[in-house]
């Protein structure tokens, strides 16, 4: 048996270091490849040597000499790292919905707007009196509540809105070419023509949606809290209202 340092003699004297492990069975077994040949004694005690410090799980591997060079081994580590790359398709769609008409319109082409209302509705009308005015019905467009909500005939045409502020009926805008006003301005028509129509009862200002807004102020002294407004593109109509001051003025009717 060997203990860590110690010499074993046998053709010529080397020492085996264990860096203070010992493995008594596999020194055993690694010395008895020991042969009395001159030639292959060196290198069979470097063998052996490399052996033991393996299986007794040093670090690293002891250099070993062999005929007056030194063999080395270097352990190498390769670490693959791999990334996981994720796709995410988005398809944007837009999806536009047609209202659902019911029953008998309750506007169509002979229908028209004035300064206090359409046809047989008038401003300052519940719901109610207004589905009574013309035999028909109104539906909800963006919900209901007590302050402010717009509302559409049941039966068409399509284009034809009405604003309920506080539960009466106060403005209609109208974006339909198929309606007009009793004077026949409407959808399509130009700044010139309506100019030709109203004179000096129209003031044109810049519009927030980049055209100009052309108001239309009734001269009767029991107009005088409403007004039609026509909006557009700088030269021709694109849409209109009529109302009361001053839900009539925001280009949006709830906004």
């Amino acid at each position: 048996m060997f203990g860590p340092g110690q010499a074993l003699q046998g053709g010529r004297d080397f020492a085996i270091s264990t860096n203070g492990f010992c493995c008594p069975t596999i020194f055993a077994m690694a010395t008895s490849w020991i042969a009395p040949r001159r030639g292959r004694f060196v290198l069979r005690i470097a063998v052996a040597s490399a052996l033991i410090f393996s299986a007794c799980g040093g670090d690293e591997a002891p250099a070993a000499e062999v005929g007056g060079v030194v063999l080395e081994s270097e352990a190498t580590t390769t670490t693959t790292t791999i990334q996981a790359t994720t796709t995410t398709n988005v398809i944007a769609t837009t999806t536009t919905e047609t209202p659902e008409l019911t029953g008998f319109p309750e506007f169509n082409s002979d229908s028209s707007v004035t300064t206090v209302g359409i046809d047989a509705v008038n401003f300052g009308m519940t719901i109610a009196q207004a589905g009574a005015a013309v035999n028909g019905e109104f539906v909800p467009v963006d919900g209901t509540n007590n302050e402010c909500f717009r509302i559409r005939p049941a039966g068409g045409p399509l284009g034809v809105q009405l604003t309920v502020t506080q539960g009466t009926i106060e403005r209609v805008d109208i974006t339909t070419p198929d309606i007009t006003t009793r004077s026949g301005a409407g959808v399509g028509m130009t700044e010139a023509g309506l100019r030709d129509l109203f004179g000096a009862s129209l003031t044109t200002e810049s519009s927030d949606t980049g055209g100009n807004r052309v108001i239309f102020t009734p001269s009767d002294a029991e107009d005088a809290q409403f007004r039609v407004i026509f909006e557009t593109d700088g030269e021709t109509v694109t849409s209109f209202r009529s109302g009361r001051v001053p839900q009539i003025l925001p280009t949006n009717a709830c906004g």
